[in-house]
């Protein structure tokens, strides 16, 4: 993919976003609050240690706001993934624009849909951890080579073809092999929006939020036209290529 693609896939996206702007808002506020609630959470008990440092006072340190906030966190990635399923389905022309509120919930559509997408996000957490211990840098490279492994999982269990949460994360690795850069770029390109998010109080997000998530949706399609027209059917058994670390 080039520069070009890259421009074309947000430009979409954008179009896309805003010409629809009351769907997508109401297909991802739900995680964008939920989002919003554990950053102030975790926020408040930041402030709450730090002034209890700077009056003196001893510190006691509890895990229940910290808990709460992950929990508020892993919810709202579970409803992110719904849309992003919703948001690849609109771009393929196999969903319509309508229910946004019942699509965030796509993730719990199908058990294996929620069982892959639990053991495929242990999995790669775990995966990606363990290569971050070495360099941070070989850490985001592994995280760019499996973020595509749990649209891979649904799109093989939607064909009659279900795939392990493994295979799935071996194949992700082989279909982003020479895209990694590719999307860091991309994704790189957002900062801008996220940084005005910042400033006016994350309010920004309903519309960035949206857009940043159908650019993604449109490269993982794309990808796959890519590698179905280069006549490159994935091989799980394949040697890893990928294991060197570089960003390609």
């Amino acid at each position: 993919m080039t520069t070009e693609d890259r421009l074309n896939i947000k430009a979409g996206a954008k179009n896309q976003v805003w010409t629809h702007f009351s769907f997508y808002i109401l297909l991802t506020i739900l995680w964008i609050a939920l989002t919003w609630i554990g950053n102030m959470i975790s926020n408040q008990n930041s402030v709450s240690v730090m002034q209890s440092i700077a009056a003196g006072h001893q510190v006691n340190v509890t895990t229940g706001g910290s808990a709460l906030a992950g929990v508020f966190g892993i919810v709202a990635s579970m409803l992110q993934s719904g849309s992003q399923l919703t948001m690849i389905d609109i771009d393929r022309g196999t969903a319509t624009l309508d229910n946004p509120m019942q699509r965030t919930f796509k993730l719990f559509e199908k058990s294996q849909y929620f069982w892959g997408w639990l053991w495929i996000s242990i999995l790669t957490f775990i995966m990606v951890f363990l290569w971050a211990l070495l360099l941070v840098i070989p850490g985001i490279v592994k995280a760019y080579a499996y973020s595509q492994a749990f649209y891979i999982y649904r799109d093989a269990l939607d064909k009659g073809q279900p795939i392990s949460a493994l295979e799935a994360i071996t194949q992700s690795r082989q279909l982003m092999d020479g895209s990694k850069g590719f999307l860091f770029i991309m994704d790189l390109s957002y900062i801008g929006w996220f940084i005005l998010s910042a400033l006016f109080m994350n309010i920004p997000d309903l519309f960035v939020m949206p857009y940043f998530y159908t650019a993604k949706a449109k490269f993982y399609n794309q990808l796959l036209v890519k590698k179905a027209g280069n006549h490159e059917p994935f091989h799980p058994d394949d040697p890893d290529e990928d294991d060197h670390v570089s960003i390609s």
